[in-house]
């Protein structure tokens, strides 16, 4: 798996970065690199961001994604980046209720970073 995940202690944020096309076979790894970065935090909320030169395999690793992403205890997502294509797929997933974490799209990490922040209580 090349995907990068961390953790900013600063921001109380967990990220996501894909760095390459992201397969059925990546989706395990992911989901457990979130689930364990975000292990005793008290904020669980994450930066995906997207390539817009990458893409993902197929509905499975969409579907199986979508289904992790919602076993992480994570409750915002903040998407930055990506084409087109995969920022509509994302969104229609977030609007219909497939995913149900409260999500938005940002064209930059700050922003990105600001939104999640106005959603902790």
């Amino acid at each position: 798996m090349e995907h990068k995940i961390w953790y900013d202690d600063q921001d109380d944020i967990a990220y996501i970065e894909f760095v390459g096309d992201y397969y059925r076979k990546d989706v395990e790894p992911v989901v457990q690199g979130v689930i364990d970065i975000l292990d005793g935090k008290p904020i669980k909320q994450l930066i995906i961001k997207m390539s817009e030169l990458y893409k993902v395999e197929n509905r499975d690793t969409r579907e199986a994604s979508n289904k992790g992403l919602q076993s992480t205890g994570v409750t915002d997502v903040a998407f930055v980046g990506g084409s087109a294509a995969n920022r509509m797929i994302a969104r229609v997933l977030i609007k219909t209720g497939v995913i149900k974490i409260n999500g938005d799209f940002f064209k930059d990490y700050q922003k990105a970073i600001e939104w999640l922040k106005s959603k902790r209580s």
